[in-house]
């Protein structure tokens, strides 16, 4: 949270400690007694509380209401807040337009957070766009906002500014940055330990752009998306090189990390999630109160070149594979058995079309392979791959098993959207999140 009304008093204190020590029915407490002397802060945290699921219920309009009175009492955190609800619906229906307005007046307030999802919108409207994104993560940056330093740092690395990039780099590894380590390794493996050891131990140069630059008003569609290449008809298998940055990769990898867990997969026949040796993967998912704007807009995108409506999709799943981690031939469209003992699944209908994006290439190996189609493909940052699970009398295609091949050295990072027959997957109930700071 930020402090735009001046120092925290006691009773915000005693909430924050209570928050931090995982009490939250006292944290409720003293946020509600504050929130009632018109404390912004205590307001904000509330919404928190109620959005995250920390030992209440998930309540999305209780979030809304209160985020929305601490973005009236002037709050650049509570506006951005605000502002990620408005646009994905969250509590009263979708307004874009709203979200747009609070976006642009929390970052013209120079709050890091808020400068640092604008440059990410930014970068998704296209090509014409990327100065300004760039201008925006600069402002960001110079306030040591993580995520920024670190993409101010992959654009020096695309501009062959190496020297310039690793002590930014080297310095977002410090606070644990996951992509930053990621980046890290990739360059050791490129450029030796003792080169980038002597440039990483280097002054940072941050961006001397304290100043929050001119925010022109943006539409949210982007610009059209290519068609892309097709692999093979008969599963509809396609592929798109770059639908996504590496910038946007990265920030999905930063939100997922903490949040990974040995990944599950349903039992034939009884529809159990268990964990499963065909699967050795981690894994994630963004239900309703862990998504942000970015998120969304990143699956708004992968879905508008899939041809298909977002309500369709379950939530977006991010996984990471390690040396020797596979996910061995199997389909994405469930067994008759698995549908049908699973009311909510069979309610939602089959898998109809997966899509897979590839956040990193930095590893050996890990091809995903089509074994009855003859076709591997060798994953690039970025890219995504598509395909249908069902022929065309709606059944399981066989042509569709796939298996993503063992990992060599390295990690690999995916992202998955798959799609259903109905919608409602999205609507499922949502996760406590780990993080009761997290934005």
């Amino acid at each position: 949270m930020d402090s735009t009304h001046g120092k925290e008093t006691p009773g915000l204190d005693a909430g924050l400690r209570a928050l931090r020590d995982r009490n939250f029915p006292l944290a409720r407490e003293r946020f509600s007694a504050q929130a009632e002397k018109g404390d912004g802060q205590a307001m904000a945290y509330l919404g928190l509380i109620h959005l995250r699921a920390l030992g209440t219920p998930y309540d999305p309009m209780q979030a809304y209401e209160w985020t929305e009175r601490a973005a009236g009492s002037g709050l650049a955190s509570a506006q951005l807040t605000l502002a990620h609800l408005s646009y994905l619906g969250v509590g009263p229906p979708r307004n874009p337009e709203q979200a747009a307005r609070l976006l642009l007046a929390s970052a013209r307030s120079g709050h890091a957070p808020s400068l640092r999802t604008l440059g990410l919108v930014y970068l998704g409207l296209g090509p014409g766009w990327r100065g300004v994104a760039e201008r925006c993560l600069e402002a960001a940056s110079a306030q040591r906002d993580l995520f920024s330093v670190h993409a101010i740092a992959l654009n020096r690395l695309a501009r062959g500014e190496t020297a310039r990039a690793l002590p930014l780099l080297a310095w977002a590894g410090t606070q644990g940055f996951y992509p930053s380590l990621l980046h890290l390794k990739r360059l050791q493996a490129r450029l030796g330990l003792e080169a980038v050891r002597d440039h990483a131990i280097a002054e940072p140069d941050y961006p001397g752009r304290p100043h929050v630059p001119d925010l022109p008003e943006f539409p949210w569609e982007p610009e059209s998306l290519p068609p892309g290449r097709v692999l093979d008809d008969r599963i509809g298998l396609r592929i798109q090189e770059k639908l996504l940055e590496t910038i946007e990769c990265d920030y999905l990898i930063a939100l997922a990390a903490p949040a990974l867990r040995p990944a599950e997969t349903r039992e034939p026949g009884s529809g159990r999630i268990v964990k499963n040796p065909v699967r050795t993967s981690s894994a994630m998912n963004f239900p309703p109160n862990l998504e942000d704007l970015v998120v969304f807009r990143l699956e708004e995108r992968i879905a508008a070149w899939c041809r298909l409506m977002l309500a369709l999709a379950e939530p977006l799943a991010v996984l990471r594979y390690r040396p020797g981690q596979e996910y061995r031939p199997h389909f994405d469209a469930f067994d008759e058995g698995t549908l049908a003992a699973d009311s909510h699944g069979a309610r939602l209908g089959q898998r109809t079309v997966t899509a897979l994006t590839y956040l990193n290439a930095d590893f050996t190996d890990g091809a995903t392979g089509f074994p009855a189609l003859g076709v591997t493909v060798r994953p690039e940052a970025g890219q995504t791959l598509a395909f249908s699970n069902l022929d065309s009398k709606g059944t399981r295609n066989p042509l569709a098993l796939h298996a993503g091949h063992p990992v060599g050295q390295g990690e690999k990072w995916l992202a998955t959207l798959w799609f259903r027959e109905r919608p409602g997957a999205r609507q499922a109930d949502p996760v406590p999140h780990g993080n009761p700071h997290a934005p």
